[in-house]
């Protein structure tokens, strides 16, 4: 969900935005396609800045699963903003070696990221392409140049049916695009 572009516009607009979603009645689950209410909050920390934000969970009475509303900078699971990931995919297609690649993440971390970032993109590209054509939006495959996952998830997002607002990070739009087409297979 596009809560803002970082921690402090997050924290600036952030409850608005979830107060009016769930006034309207626009936050639901995405196993059930119910409203959820509120539940609680927890405290996410950013590893390489060192900033903390309040996460909003949701609650689904009918499927009994609690839902984290996520902003689309911050990747699920990940101690690292979907900012930093993204700076280190995008420069492991430039870099000869990983330790040349500014980020305050370990060589390990970056490695890993490389390559379990990497297949999650590959295979997001894919789902990406056919919610779009189920949308009307068919993909033409020859106007994508081949080249590194990133390069072709910009690719085919550019390709979308509308725009949806998010906060620049690549990642975070197709996490839009995926959960808002309840898939489950995030980034």
């Amino acid at each position: 969900m596009y809560l803002g572009r970082n921690v402090k516009e997050y924290e600036d607009i952030a409850e608005q935005i979830i107060e009016g979603q769930i006034r309207n009645g626009n936050i639901r689950c995405e196993l059930c396609v119910k409203q959820m209410s509120r539940h609680s909050y927890y405290e996410r920390g950013l590893k390489e800045s060192g900033e903390t934000i309040n996460i909003t969970l949701m609650f689904c009475k009918p499927c009994n699963k609690w839902h984290a509303l996520l902003p689309d900078f911050i990747i699920p699971h990940k101690h690292y903003s979907g900012n930093e990931i993204e700076s280190v995919i995008i420069d492991s297609a430039d870099a000869a070696n990983v330790k040349y690649i500014n980020t305050k993440a370990g060589e390990v971390t970056v490695r890993r990221w490389i390559k379990q970032i990497g297949d999650r993109i590959t295979q997001a590209v894919g789902v990406l392409k056919y919610i779009f054509g189920q949308a009307g939006r068919a993909i033409n495959e020859t106007a994508i140049t081949p080249g590194p996952c990133y390069s072709e998830l910009e690719q085919v997002l550019e390709m979308s049916t509308s725009s949806i607002k998010y906060s620049g990070n690549k990642l975070g739009l197709a996490n839009l695009w995926l959960g808002t087409n309840a898939i489950k297979a995030y980034i």
